[in-house]
């Protein structure tokens, strides 16, 4: 194609930017995200994760860049062993002496204390790596700094928290290319074994080029004058208004009031034991 050549913008192409600029401005997702995990370890009700819970699975699927099934697989992959483990080790093995057993069979029992243990960890877990996964999946280096600075994080603070992130995609693919560079001098790379055995290469690899990685990037902050407070220019084009600055500052106000209302007893939710019980 020659330079002069015009480039064609599809209708799907234009309805997918029109619904990239009706998300939320990335500072607006961070204190959503903030506010929900301050509910959900600041109440103690399952109820509380249950709803933040559902919340995000149906901001998943209505979402414009977040993929349903990779949330899934990746919420399934790292919560699943978890609901495991504590369902062992809190719902067969509470330590406690006066208990109300569900069943028992020699030295496991199962109890409704242990058991809502069990249950009230693992929600809180599964609404903590829900929202981390829906931001993290749909958000990328230059989104998340743009919210850090209009949260008057530092320039060097966002920088580093942006770059972070931005090394875990980075992982990945040098990961592929050293196990592609071994698969050419012959290695059977496609065995558990053969990546057992070549680990602690990978490893070395992995952490030097992590460590030059950041060492170039150290230098990209001071040469672009990013590590500067009066630095205020967004990397990306994001839709903000009235109506989000109000929503950033009335989120932890309420958030805040609810978790007051918990304590003085004023907003009185069932805990894991009574729906267990009366379940």
């Amino acid at each position: 194609m020659s330079p002069a050549t015009p480039v064609r913008h599809t209708a799907a192409d234009t309805a997918g930017a029109l619904r990239l600029r009706r998300r939320l401005h990335p500072a607006t997702e961070l204190v959503i995200l903030a506010c929900s995990l301050l509910l959900v370890f600041g109440i103690p009700s399952p109820i509380v994760p249950v709803i933040i819970l559902v919340g995000t699975i149906v901001t998943v699927a209505s979402s414009p860049v977040v993929r349903l099934r990779t949330w899934s697989m990746t919420v399934g992959l790292l919560c699943l062993p978890t609901l495991a483990v504590l369902t062992v080790v809190q719902g067969l093995f509470y330590p406690g002496a006066e208990v109300h057993v569900l069943w028992q069979a020699g030295p496991a029992r199962l109890s409704v204390e242990g058991l809502s243990i069990a249950v009230q960890i693992w929600l809180r877990v599964s609404s903590l790596i829900g929202m981390c996964a829906l931001f993290g999946l749909g958000a990328d280096s230059a989104r998340l700094f743009d919210g850090l600075r209009r949260l008057r994080l530092p320039s060097g603070v966002a920088y580093v928290c942006a770059s972070a992130s931005g090394l875990i995609p980075l992982i990945g693919a040098r990961t592929r290319h050293i196990l592609e560079a071994r698969r050419a001098r012959g290695w059977a790379t496609d065995s558990w074994r053969v990546r057992i055995r070549l680990l602690p290469g990978i490893v070395v690899e992995l952490v030097t080029a992590i460590l030059l990685t950041a060492d170039q990037r150290h230098d990209v902050l001071e040469a672009s004058g990013l590590d500067s407070s009066s630095t205020t220019v967004a990397l990306q084009d994001h839709t903000d208004g009235t109506g989000q600055r109000l929503l950033r500052i009335l989120t932890p106000c309420a958030a805040l009031g609810l978790i007051a209302a918990s304590v003085a007893g004023v907003l009185p939710l069932p805990g894991a034991a009574d729906l267990i019980g009366g379940a």
